[in-house]
């Protein structure tokens, strides 16, 4: 066994034997430290990001025979992710779910498909979305009066489900779908999928797709994922309906909201089905659900992570409540797209909050020759792992303050571009939602910091991972209605 690990793996040893690795056994590398699913994965990356930043170098982890390099250096990180769009073979374990949607699409196809829809979350669309917006906020800010002057409790299942019909809304298009489609069937479908796909990556011997078909694990995916298409495919048909409703009726040319400038990302796809005939249901399933996946986990992670952090920081959050109310004034009244350009101290804690604890902490390419970096030749068919977290909590390029929670590093002059959009990826596969995820948090913090104070103990937070950082200890709050608001209702 051991020979003929060695003989699968000589070259990636000869090319990265001299960098960082934890200790290996024949034929499973290093994945018997795994074992025990997103609790243990997560520690071991907190690890390895240490041990990559008091060494200076990438970081190797053995599964199997194969080498997974990890770069912490940003400017390496974007050479790699604009030299190289493929994506390993771990993200096919999505695929059942997601198919060939932006995120996991083979090279080929995703050059094709960006041309197609990269233009689908400019500024002008995703503005006619702030009245969704709006609505969710407020929402949310009911749910959590319900536990006003309460024991210290759990926000992610408010906030989940708020930003889940949030993007659902403003994917599907279909203003009824929260009551009629999303319902907790759906919710908890939708969560599972995620466990049970990283519950795979993290067990080396369901890798294969011969092992893993015959668990009860594949069962219960394959039971969640039809969950969710059906929602999907439902909400296509019925949309593809209402469409055919409106040319034929020009007393309806209105949408669902009632403001003919708001256009559903499905209706976007629908658009271009009509004149590209490759653009199958099937295809713009996968396109949906993939942009409700990937909006919906990191979004709700990001705004929990925020509502801790301010509950932690209480000057950040009087700075911050300080901002809201010299440009909203002293009233309730919705947020319109001009305050989301004023609100430069909101950002700057979504920002903060979200470099010390990114949504997806990590982010993989494959290498397909060999590829010289300033810290080492990366060999042919290897897979590269842009460390996110280790990046955002680097001193080389945060200084000392590196894991302080410090909003005000972000405001001008600004950090480099390039460790800004980490948390939004990087390079030429980088996430084309930013501007949406910015404006959704920004207006659901105004309406939350205006009404609310929150109160955590955020400094020992442990996490999972479950397709993105996921808290498991010392992520509880509290809340208490705003004493010293003057916002009245208008």
């Amino acid at each position: 066994m051991y020979a003929l690990h060695w003989c699968l793996s000589w070259r990636a040893r000869l090319y990265l034997g001299h960098l960082p690795t934890f200790s290996q056994l024949p034929l499973l590398g290093s994945m018997h430290l795994m074992f025990g699913g997103g609790k243990v994965a997560f520690r071991r990356f907190k690890q390895l990001s240490e041990i990559s930043e008091e060494t200076n170098k990438p970081f190797i982890l053995w599964v199997g025979p194969r080498a997974l390099i990890f770069l912490n250096d940003p400017e390496e990180m974007k050479i790699v992710s604009n030299t190289f769009v493929e994506k390993p073979s771990y993200y096919d374990f999505g695929k059942v779910w997601l198919g060939d949607g932006l995120v996991l699409a083979p090279g080929d196809i995703w050059k094709q498909n960006i041309r197609k829809i990269g233009g689908t979350f400019i500024r002008s669309i995703v503005n006619g979305y702030q009245d969704i917006f709006n609505a969710q906020a407020r929402k949310l800010v009911e749910q959590l009066k319900m536990e006003v002057n309460g024991l210290p409790f759990n926000a992610r299942d408010y906030i989940s489900h708020v930003t889940l019909e949030t993007i659902c809304q403003t994917g599907f298009g279909v203003s009824q779908i929260t009551d009629n489609l999303v319902t907790e069937k759906y919710h908890k479908a939708f969560h599972r999928a995620t466990e049970l796909i990283v519950l795979r990556g993290t067990n080396i011997f369901y890798h294969p797709d011969w092992v893993f078909h015959r668990t009860s694990a594949y069962k219960e995916l394959m039971e969640c994922v039809g969950i969710i298409h059906n929602v999907s495919e439902t909400v296509i048909k019925k949309r593809k309906f209402e469409r055919e409703a409106l040319k034929s009726d020009k007393s309806l040319n209105r949408d669902n909201f009632g403001k003919p400038i708001f256009r559903a990302f499905l209706d976007i796809l629908l658009d271009l089905s009509e004149i590209d005939s490759t653009l199958t249901d099937q295809q713009i399933r996968s396109e949906v659900d993939t942009i409700i996946v990937g909006a919906q986990e990191s979004v709700a992670t990001a705004l929990l992570i925020v509502l801790l952090m301010i509950g932690n920081n209480s000057d950040v959050q009087t700075k911050l409540y300080t901002e809201i109310k010299q440009i909203m004034g002293d009233n309730k009244r919705h947020v319109d797209i001009n305050d989301l350009k004023l609100m430069e101290y909101c950002e700057a804690v979504i920002m903060e909050s979200m470099r010390l604890f990114p949504a997806f902490p990590s982010l993989m390419r494959q290498v397909d020759c060999d590829f010289k970096l300033k810290s080492c030749t990366i060999p042919k068919d290897t897979t590269c792992i842009f460390n996110i977290w280790g990046a955002g909590r680097s001193q080389r390029l945060w200084g000392p303050d590196a894991d302080q929670f410090v909003p005000e590093r972000w405001l001008p002059p600004r950090v480099p571009y390039i460790t800004f959009g980490l948390a939004f990826s990087i390079g030429k596969r980088a996430c084309i939602g930013k501007t949406y995820a910015i404006n959704l948090l920004k207006t659901v913090l105004a309406h939350c910091v205006r009404e609310l104070t929150f109160t955590s103990e955020a400094n020992n937070l442990s996490f999972k991972f479950d397709l993105v950082l996921r808290p498991i200890s010392g992520h509880l709050m509290q809340v208490k209605l705003r004493k010293d608001s003057q916002f009245d209702d208008q």
